[in-house]
């Protein structure tokens, strides 16, 4: 960690980070046909910031090394998730492509899995109580994968196997300190990702939405993280 000040501000650590992400999401299908949320900075850079700004900084600092040692080493942690996540979505595409990538280590098997196992059970309770805020975003689990559509548990485990062990580790035991103080990280990181939209509590926020759903149906998702389907 000795490539930073001890003073830098967390939002600077977070802007960086989104930045090198934003780079890497540019150059998925580099050539290609871009996914449309490709285009859409502002919306990526308020989700992605809504789940860095719920986490610690040891965690950001480590994960903004990762990013920066994987420059170093030509690789793209974004089209590396989109590879893990097409396990569960597109197994046969899967099977050719993970032959590209470093395969995670049994450790970040292991951790990346019971980190994702914990948010998935946060995350459930926050359907339960929240289901038209969660309702208009990804389904909660990889059963309800199908084209153009990845669950939160397919995206989520996807993106923790290109973490380090170190970052995994931060991650870990912030997540459980959260947890002991009765504040779910599941519950902040989506807190966050609301007031990207204006609005000032869950509760706010599942209120509108109802309410918008009573009128006309159907309302919009929330934006892109990184995770539209795009061609690889």
């Amino acid at each position: 960690m000795d490539r930073f000040d001890d003073a830098m501000e967390q939002d600077a650590i977070i802007d960086k980070m989104i930045s090198l992400e934003w780079d890497m999401f540019q150059a998925v299908n580099a050539g290609g046909p871009r996914a449309s949320c490709q285009e859409d900075r502002f919306t990526f850079t308020g989700m992605r910031r809504g789940q860095f700004e719920a986490w610690s900084r040891e965690a950001c600092l480590s994960y903004l090394d990762d990013l920066l040692n994987a420059v170093l080493d030509g690789r793209n942690l974004v089209s590396e998730k989109y590879i893990h996540m097409m396990k569960c979505a597109s197994p046969a595409q899967y099977g050719e492509l993970i032959k590209r990538i470093p395969v995670p280590d049994e450790q970040v098997v292991e951790l990346a899995c019971e980190i994702s196992d914990k948010l998935l059970e946060q995350t459930a309770a926050l359907f339960d109580r929240y289901p038209c805020v969660t309702g208009s975003g990804r389904p909660l689990r990889s059963v309800s994968d199908f084209s153009g559509v990845i669950s939160i548990e397919t995206y989520q485990l996807g993106e923790l196997l290109t973490y380090s062990v170190n970052t995994l580790r931060l991650l870990t035991n912030h997540l459980l300190a959260l947890e002991k103080d009765g504040k779910p990280l599941a519950r902040a990181i989506l807190e966050n990702s609301v007031k990207h939209y204006g609005y000032k509590t869950l509760d706010e926020a599942e209120a509108s939405i109802k309410t918008r759903m009573d009128h006309i149906g159907v309302v919009a998702p929330f934006g892109c993280d990184g995770g539209c389907q795009t061609q690889l």
